[in-house]
């Protein structure tokens, strides 16, 4: 979308929309830091240090992903130039919990309860940011193209992406299903259901009942694993890659990271009551799980593991969330251990 020009200010519709939302996001902070019986002044200093280190970290951690082409183009300076774009959004999700960390201890509280209180308000907003992005920006967050996706005149299933061919998918060519690309093709809106699975897992979040930090846990685990199934039917568009990986993406490895982040804090908790062999089957449950997303992954759209080529995206996409279910299952029983509250602790033993 075209900036608006006043006077000698030039100004981001995206960042006005962006500036706008940040006053509910705020207000439900205030709310929740509330209702969980926070210091007053919480929210305020979360507010200072929330907006300065999801700036910088978010841009800091979209220009690391793409140093391979600052260093191929010699054009540094892009990183001082935020203007033209560029944020990732697990950088910002950091900033929160650091603004989180930083105003516990400015405030002599428990930074993890702090960031407890932030989390449903993020679910929110990370929904809106997705349809927002989505909106204004053509290519972002789409899928495959929906002619290729269930062409019926193709029969072999090496070149096939859905298990169900249409003769006639026009029900799909609108919105919220679909989207047109820069060269008017449709294509699924694939943003649409980021947006919608990050306000979805708002309630369960909300709802969560756990000591401090295990309900940012939780959101963490239910965001990743979601969010890898989401990445997978990306096509085309705003997709980046590891650095000098063009065919690894980086969004799918910072959710793994941020899964294996939650295991590994689950495992330090309640390490003493955890045998060798329950430590052994769940890491075993867990790398098998990625292993598995990892096959998929070149299998959906790539076809680079010929002995799985007959198999179409749509079915790879279906594996892929029974493997992100299963993480979560493996990781479930050992958050409830590790964030039990004192109630809960005192049952058990």
């Amino acid at each position: 979308m075209e900036p608006i020009q006043l006077g000698f200010l030039r100004l981001q519709p995206f960042g006005l929309i962006f500036a706008a939302l940040l006053v509910p996001f705020f207000c439900l902070v205030f709310l929740e830091m509330r209702k969980h019986g926070l210091k007053n002044g919480t929210a305020s200093w979360f507010a200072l240090l929330a907006v300065p280190l999801c700036f910088v970290l978010a841009r800091l951690g979209y220009c690391v992903l793409i140093v391979d082409r600052l260093i191929g183009h010699a054009d540094f300076g892009f990183i001082f130039r935020p203007w033209e774009g560029g944020f990732l959004l697990w950088g910002a999700l950091a900033g929160l919990l650091l603004a989180a960390k930083f105003s516990g201890r400015i405030t002599g509280q428990s930074g993890a309860r702090i960031a407890d209180s932030v989390v449903v308000p993020a679910c929110l907003m990370i929904a809106a940011l997705r349809l927002l992005c989505g909106l204004l920006f053509r290519d972002f967050g789409i899928g495959f193209r929906l002619d290729y996706w269930f062409d019926p005149e193709e029969t072999d299933y090496a070149f096939r992406y859905s298990l169900f061919p249409l003769e006639d998918w026009s029900f799909f060519e609108r919105f919220p299903f679909a989207v047109t690309n820069y060269y008017e093709n449709w294509c699924w809106a694939v943003y649409v259901l980021q947006a919608l699975w990050a306000g979805i897992i708002a309630f369960p979040v909300s709802r969560t009942k756990a000591a401090p930090g295990g309900r940012t846990a939780w959101f963490l685990v239910l965001y990743s694993c979601g969010s890898i199934v989401l990445e997978s039917m990306l096509h085309s568009g705003e997709i980046i890659h590891l650095p000098w990986l063009g065919f690894v993406k980086a969004n799918q490895i910072l959710c793994a990271i941020a899964l294996a982040c939650v295991l590994a804090a689950c495992l330090r908790r309640r390490w003493t009551e955890l045998g060798w062999k329950t430590v052994a089957a769940v890491l075993c449950q867990f790398f098998a799980a990625v292993g598995i997303i990892i096959v998929m992954e070149f299998t959906a759209f790539e076809k680079k593991i010929e002995m799985l080529e007959w198999l179409p995206a749509d079915a790879c996409h279906l594996v892929i969330a029974a493997s992100c279910l299963w993480i979560a299952l493996v990781i479930r029983p050992l958050w409830k251990k590790a964030w039990a509250t004192n109630d809960e602790r005192t049952v058990e033993s």
